[in-house]
């Protein structure tokens, strides 16, 4: 045969098969008779796509604003690709709505390639509805589905979950799945949630991608009791995994099963689950136990939890729990996150190990360089900063964390005396006297509970570590919103005691930091020592209500205007009192402490008639300008605007 015609045949078979594809339209003004091919040919109902097989490449477009009764079902003969997906979205504008009343708003059973994007699927309520509202089903042996992507989803009103992914045949599973920027509320069991069959040796799922999600309002189920319900956003069987920018809050409140409860943002018999950078709130039990804002659970192996901050909840800000004949658990990480005003009931700590010692317990956690801040819940219930509240551990750590409470209420309560160790840490009570309970022992100073203990040292017991000190954060338990400027009250100020002070986990414990702290700051390099607490900013200077911004009162000069645009004004209002052989310094700070600006003028100038300090170029934001002459010091806080 001829090279050339062998070739041709050759470059043929390796050009992956395109599938010609076709769109189809639903409209309220179509007809089930028509092609659906364009709008003016539109279908006019779900059953009629229910009743289709689609091609890889093929595209539903529902119009926009318009409202569709009744759920699509995609069956398992359809089957996109990552190339060619099939694609269920919106067309024109807004969202289209399926509203499925007691049934499922979109169900794929043993497909994949599909993709849904921009539509809202609304039951007839958690108590009415009888599934959940987007399902994705797998039960075919032996197989690994490939590609799923749902996004800008409104997800509301279903009995179970909002967006179920599960399968249920030993290890098969989906793997290259992506949920993004998407709404789920007002459902019984959860807002999101993955499973696999169970139990299993290894993992069904891989390569997951949770990001910008928002799950709230998902009460739980009051007729379940064998098993939690009313979770925010839970994960399991993944080999895999990043939840990030996620928000989570007020869920929970009518579960009823009494050996465990719900969470806001968590995983269980997951590998390398990275759960990052999310905010979780208000989330309840309704029994006793959890109710809290993240956790690692039964299982997890090689995963993180970083960059998170948990506010308000009932249970644990953040939690390790080992549950009974859970696969092995270990090798985690608990770094760089804020909890203020966790353990809102029943006890519970703001940072909780609990562990039923299935499959060697939990083993191996790394907790370090978080910021705890605990004040009184109003139920009058005892919360914990730290609560161990069992055995059953090994290889635990907790270093370089700041565990702050209100006068009486217990900084570190610990059931188990050994595999655990606590070194570098700052503990500070209103009250000063510490309130620590060691496996019914109390101790009320760090120096007894070290000496009684051996906590607090290394180097078998001859170099002690942690301190109990006032950690003067700028302004904590005032954040309202997480990775942002509204949470800088948690960075020190200059004179704070945990600056520069904490443990080099790299070259002492052969701990990688990791690159950046939780409001963005690059960790410390391997040959320097960092903060103590999830902020590694070298002082943020403080601007707090009843602070004077002079010394003894005396206004000494003024800072205009506090709305700036372009330069800042600085004028002498008590000339007398400047030191004339001292020059005047002049530091401008954003909220993370970093400087951004820097001058040095003769006090002359500023006496003679003032100074004008250029700002041009800087983001818009918060800062804090620092003007000093000798001994006095004034502090301003200034808003940078647009121009």
């Amino acid at each position: 045969m001829n090279s050339k015609l062998i070739l041709f045949f050759f470059l043929a078979l390796s050009i992956p098969k395109i599938v010609f594809a076709n769109n189809y339209y639903l409209s309220n003004n179509g007809n089930d008779a028509n092609p659906g091919t364009s709008p003016a040919q539109a279908w006019r109902t779900t059953a009629r796509v229910s009743a289709t097989h689609f091609q890889a490449g093929d595209q539903v477009l529902l119009a926009g604003g318009q409202v569709f009764t009744g759920g699509i079902w995609v069956r398992g003969n359809s089957q996109g690709t990552a190339i060619q997906p099939i694609v269920f979205r919106s067309y024109g504008s807004g969202k289209a709505t399926i509203q499925s009343n007691d049934s499922y708003g979109f169900y794929a059973h043993n497909a994949a390639g599909i993709e849904v994007r921009q539509l809202a699927f609304v039951g007839s309520g958690r108590l009415t509805n009888q599934s959940s509202g987007v399902i994705f089903y797998l039960d075919s042996a032996n197989a690994h589905l490939q590609h799923l992507r749902v996004d800008s989803v409104e997800v509301s009103g279903y009995r179970d979950a909002g967006l179920s992914v599960g399968s249920w045949n030993d290890a098969s599973g989906y793997d290259d799945v992506r949920i993004t920027n998407s709404q789920l509320h007002a459902n019984g069991e959860a807002g999101l949630k993955s499973y696999a069959f169970y139990p299993l040796q290894g993992y069904a799922h891989h390569n997951w991608y949770v990001g910008n999600c928002t799950s709230y309002d998902n009460s739980g189920q009051t007729t379940v009791t064998t098993t939690h319900t009313g979770n925010g956003i839970v994960l399991a069987g993944i080999d895999g995994a990043v939840v990030e920018k996620c928000t989570a809050y007020h869920n929970g409140w009518l579960n009823a099963n009494p050996a465990g409860g719900p969470v806001g943002i968590w995983g269980w018999s997951c590998n390398n689950l990275v759960i990052q950078q999310c905010e979780s709130f208000g989330n309840q039990s309704g029994t006793t136990k959890d109710g809290g804002g993240f956790d690692l659970d039964g299982g997890c192996t090689n995963s993180v939890m970083q960059y998170n901050y948990s506010h308000d909840n009932q249970g644990p800000g953040y939690l390790l729990a080992q549950f009974p004949g859970a696969p092995a658990m270990h090798d985690l990480t608990v770094r760089y996150n804020i909890s203020q005003n966790d353990a809102r009931g029943y006890g519970q700590g703001a940072i909780e190990l609990w562990s039923s010692g299935a499959n060697g317990g939990i083993v191996r956690a790394n907790i370090y360089n978080n910021s705890v801040y605990l004040s009184q819940p109003a139920d009058g219930s005892s919360p914990k900063a730290v609560y161990m509240a069992s055995g059953d551990i090994t290889g635990i750590t907790l270093r370089n964390n700041i565990f702050q409470t209100s006068a009486g209420l217990t900084v570190l309560a610990s059931q188990a005396t050994t595999g655990l160790r606590l070194e570098g840490n700052c503990y500070w009570s209103t009250s000063g006297a510490l309130n620590l309970d060691w496996n019914g022992t109390s101790y009320n100073t760090l120096a007894a509970w070290r000496t009684g203990t051996g906590q607090e040292t290394l180097n078998s017991g001859t170099r002690t570590t942690g301190f109990c000190a006032d950690p003067h954060l700028v302004a904590a338990a005032t954040g309202a919103a997480p990775l942002s400027s509204a949470l800088a009250g948690y960075n020190p100020v200059p004179a704070s005691a945990v600056v520069g002070v904490g443990l080099n986990l790299a070259a002492e414990f052969s701990l990688d930091p990791g690159q950046r702290d939780f409001f963005g700051n690059p960790t410390p390099a391997a040959s320097t020592t960092g903060n103590v607490g999830a902020s590694e900013a070298r002082g943020v200077l403080a601007t707090l209500p009843g602070v004077g911004n002079g010394l003894a009162g005396v206004a000494w000069c003024q800072v205009y205007p506090t709305v700036v645009h372009g330069e800042i004004h600085v004028v002498a209002e008590a000339p007398s009192s400047f030191a004339p052989a001292q020059a005047v310094e002049l530091q401008l700070f954003d909220m993370l402490g970093r400087q951004c600006r820097r001058w040095t003028q003769p006090s002359g100038l500023l006496r003679a008639g003032g100074l004008t300090l250029p700002v041009a170029g800087l983001p818009t934001g918060q800062y804090v300008l620092r003007v000093q002459n000798g001994t006095q010091q004034l502090r301003q806080s200034l808003l940078v605007a647009a121009e």
